[in-house]
């Protein structure tokens, strides 16, 4: 079985990268590691944006496989271009996974409603298990 788990870069996301590698470890399992962004659709050059958060998605994720690396642990990646939770979701469902770890801030409830986190979104969109991780402010 493989963990996804979703990485920015963010502090939220590499404490929630850095218990999927720990977990996986203990269980024997892969980690899967997705970067999905969702195109801002705010305006006119939107394929250079798109195609520069994608750049910027293969760096942070080539970042993760290093680290994966050196914890002897067995990673795969994705970047995508959809909803992060739906494309979190997407990914566990052609990966097979048997969770999907996910990192938080800490925002107040009320803003993560409203504004719509993705781990808030994940904890009711998704039929699988979700970890989320408390990362730094």
């Amino acid at each position: 079985m493989t963990l996804v788990v979703g990485y920015d870069g963010s502090s939220g996301s590499r404490a929630a990268y850095a218990a999927a590698l720990d977990l996986a470890g203990r269980l024997g399992e892969g980690v899967h590691v997705v970067f999905s962004f969702e195109s801002p659709r705010l305006g006119g050059e939107l394929h250079d944006l798109d195609a520069a958060i994608a750049e910027r998605g293969e760096a942070v994720v080539g970042e993760a496989l290093k680290i994966a690396e050196a914890a002897g642990v067995v990673v795969s990646s994705d970047v995508r271009m959809q909803d992060p939770a739906e494309g979190l979701i997407a990914a566990a469902d052609e990966v097979g996974a048997s969770m999907i770890v996910v990192g938080s801030t800490g925002e107040r409830p009320l803003k993560s409603v409203l504004v719509g986190a993705t781990p808030t979104r994940l904890l009711h969109l998704s039929a699988r298990p979700v970890l989320v991780v408390r990362g730094t402010a």
